[in-house]
């Protein structure tokens, strides 16, 4: 196994996760308004003494990369930037809606399909919909609600922020997630998962630029990357 840290600031939830080589995973994890500036640091810091690991010991830093919050994304990208300066460590990132579908990919749910939601003002979530057992994903767009609600069908897992906006007739049949179903785990699920792990992209540290959520990109086009 190898050393993976792992950080998830495109949401309201500061998350940060560490594995070992011994194939042990552990986060550290805080969900509020202006958590990531304070607590992202202070988070990989703690998960790395506690390891008996430096920077240079790790084989990768995975970074869920949006679309999200600028605020969080920007302080996520700049820190990266920042840690791994200088360092010979690889940089991963993943896309943030499938990264949330990993967290749900259990034994149980591998034929359900998962619609990733992200709040995008007005009358738009962006979307992106993964099919449990062969992992094929739709491309991420932003879609406005209705357009959303007509996508979901009894027995399906929608997972994210914004979701409570959704009208569906019959919520008790759908398996409903907020925040508490984000988590840099997630990532570290999608590396070791063997269908997952190929929505990874290796980027360059010092020029690399999350996908922040913009007005612009609320009209139904996809978003890039």
């Amino acid at each position: 196994m190898k050393n993976l840290l792992a950080i998830e600031t495109s949401t309201p939830v500061c998350s940060v996760a560490l594995q070992t080589g011994d194939g042990r995973t552990k986060e550290k994890r805080i969900e509020g308004r202006g958590v990531h500036s304070e607590y992202t640091v202070q988070f990989i810091e703690d998960l790395l003494q506690r390891a008996d690991l430096n920077v240079d010991d790790l084989d990768a830093v995975l970074f869920s990369n949006g679309p999200g919050s600028y605020t969080g994304l920007r302080i996520g990208a700049a820190l990266i930037k920042g840690l791994l300066f200088g360092k010979d460590v690889p940089l991963y990132i993943y896309p943030t809606l499938i990264s949330f579908a990993c967290g749900q990919l259990t034994e149980s749910s591998n034929n359900r399909i998962i619609h990733s939601v992200i709040d995008a003002r007005r009358n738009h979530l962006y979307y992106q919909q993964i099919k449990g057992s062969s992992a094929e994903a739709t491309e991420a767009s932003a879609l406005e609600l209705e357009q959303i609600t007509q996508k979901i069908s009894n027995g399906d897992i929608v997972i994210g922020t914004g979701w409570d906006r959704l009208e569906y007739s019959e919520r008790e049949a759908v398996r409903w997630i907020g925040l508490e179903g984000v988590s840099a785990v997630s990532l570290i699920y999608a590396w070791n998962h063997p269908k997952m792990k190929r929505f990874y992209k290796q980027a360059e540290v010092e020029t690399f630029e999350p996908e922040y959520l913009t007005m612009a990109q609320i009209n139904n086009s996809p978003i890039k990357g």
